[in-house]
């Protein structure tokens, strides 16, 4: 039995040996538009060789190998099915141990078989609920006595979901089985968020929450999940979160949100929980490492790579601490001083990505800075800035910020 076990949580479109080999859709199979010849929808060659696509190459460190093993496993992605090959089946997904409820396995069931590869899904995000549950009962059923959880984009948001499940349907064991999360990231999507996104649940021990500084399309708001009571050591914050669980699995945490970290308040700072700012898009920050972070592998840059070489040097740190073994070295030679350097050196690529140095804009609305949020129900207008919650960046690192940027929230971050 491990003494960790690790599940990995892959974003929306990605495969389980996404980063690995190149892949192709076939549209006849998908009902796309794009014509009758399989389309590459994506190229390996856009990823860091040394990282990959962060969290399946996190599990080759782990286990070895693609497949899963008793160390770790990876989860695919939402709108997509497990391996490159697969054109018009998935990977059945697992329902037990874990003792979900009937309306939540009914939920899930058709995202168990068939076709998962459908645009459709991969805006709706619908999938990722069954994914996470997948990913929960990988970890009950391992056995292990500490459960970490990586994941990127939506799969960064399962993981935070995952732990709920765990908490809530799990044997008494597994409800005390610490659980620590790696985030990188996490996006929700548009519409509801869930309470069990927006809260950390009481068996999370850490959180690392990576934000990346300069990805601005619409719909890609970052959740910022509160901290849990232990992290706080506040006796009001504990008996919020000794209230009941909801009645419905996503309502599990809706009577159960803590302080806001994203406002300031007197708390002392939360222990075990961690949010790093970090320059680049959405997927540079995952292994992404081309000039604009979109998807021609042709303008890979080592600059640009500096990002996601940094992110899993900290992912592996973290994964050690919390007693993950790997069975691979670290594949990234530099240490993090030498990356942080390149990065704000050649800060002029991470610029672009957010549509140039000054983010001052003479529209109203700050539309050169990210959106995030920790408030559940519909995103709306309830979102952050990412400047202003995060605090004033050091000065001799280069995150550009508008005029309009305000002092921080209540959580101190760190900026890569």
């Amino acid at each position: 039995m491990p003494t960790a076990y690790t599940v990995c949580f892959c974003g929306t479109a990605c495969a389980r040996d996404e980063g690995e080999k190149t892949r192709k859709w076939d549209p006849k199979l998908i009902g796309s538009l794009l014509g009758s010849e399989q389309t590459l929808v994506s190229d390996k060659g856009i990823f860091d060789r040394d990282t990959g696509y962060i969290p399946v190459r996190i599990h080759q460190d782990i286990s070895g190998t693609l497949l899963g093993t008793d160390l770790s496993e990876t989860v695919r992605g939402v709108g997509e099915n497990d391996w490159h090959h697969q054109m018009d089946t998935c990977d059945p997904l697992l329902t037990q141990p874990l003792l979900a409820p009937k309306e939540l396995l009914d939920y899930v069931a058709s995202y168990s078989q068939g076709n998962q590869r459908q645009l459709y899904s991969q805006a709706s995000g619908w999938s990722m609920v069954a994914l996470a549950l997948h990913g929960a009962n990988l970890a009950a059923r391992s056995g292990a006595s500490r459960i970490n959880l990586l994941g990127h984009s939506r799969g960064g948001v399962a993981a935070i979901m995952a732990a709920w499940f765990l908490h809530a349907y799990g044997s008494s064991e597994v409800r005390r089985t610490p659980v620590s999360i790696f985030a990188i990231d996490p996006v929700p999507g548009t519409g509801e968020w869930y309470g069990i996104q927006t809260q950390l649940a009481p068996n999370v021990h850490n959180y690392v929450g990576v934000y990346a500084w300069d990805h601005l399309d619409e719909g890609f708001a970052a959740v910022i999940p509160r901290p849990n009571g232990r992290m706080t050591l506040d006796r009001a914050q504990m008996a919020i979160e000794d209230r009941g669980l909801g009645t419905h699995w996503w309502s599990l945490a809706d009577n159960r949100q803590l302080a806001d970290p994203l406002v300031a308040n007197t708390l002392r700072q939360p222990m075990g929980y961690h949010l790093y700012a970090c320059r680049g898009r959405h997927g540079t920050v995952a292994g992404i490492a081309t000039r604009d972070g979109r998807y021609d592998p042709n303008t890979v840059s080592a600059d640009v790579g500096a990002v996601p070489r940094l992110v899993y040097k900290l992912a592996r740190a973290y994964l050690t601490q919390w007693e993950t073994v790997f069975r691979t070295r670290c594949r990234v030679r530099e240490d993090a001083r030498e990356l942080r350097r390149r990065i704000h050196t050649a800060h002029t690529h991470f610029d672009t990505m957010g549509g140039g140095e000054m983010r001052t804009a003479v529209r109203t609305g700050r539309p050169a800075v990210r959106r995030v949020s920790s408030i559940s129900g519909r995103l709306g207008w309830n979102r952050y800035y990412l400047e202003d919650v995060v605090g004033t960046p050091p000065y001799d690192l280069a995150y550009p910020c508008t005029i309009e940027q305000q002092h921080g929230g209540w959580v101190k971050w760190k900026f890569l």
